[in-house]
């Protein structure tokens, strides 16, 4: 069952309005007990620390990805690009 916030602070509020309990009172005791809803627990906490030490393994294999892609544009900057520039030459120069 699904029960919104404001309706949990209602039912609360409504419950702690007692002729000997103030109206303020009431509504900071609500405020404080649905507040609690905002934490995580240990196991939640536990299981996030696991996804960022997965993230940052993963992180290290792109980084070792991308250190190869830039190798293998060095080889076509450098490697195939005289070999264009000579073949726009040949065909530019000598028909």
């Amino acid at each position: 069952m699904v029960v919104a916030i404001s309706q949990i602070v209602t039912a609360i509020t409504a419950a702690l309005r007692t002729p000997g309990v103030v109206q303020a009172i009431a509504e900071a005791v609500a405020g404080a007990r649905t507040g609690r809803e905002e934490f995580a627990s240990k196991a939640e906490v536990n299981a996030l620390k696991a996804d960022v030490a997965d993230i940052k393994t993963d992180m290290v294999a792109l980084k070792a990805d991308v250190a190869d892609l830039k190798a293998d544009l060095k080889l076509l900057k450098f490697g195939y690009g005289p070999v264009i520039l000579a073949l726009l030459v040949k065909l530019t120069f000598f028909p």
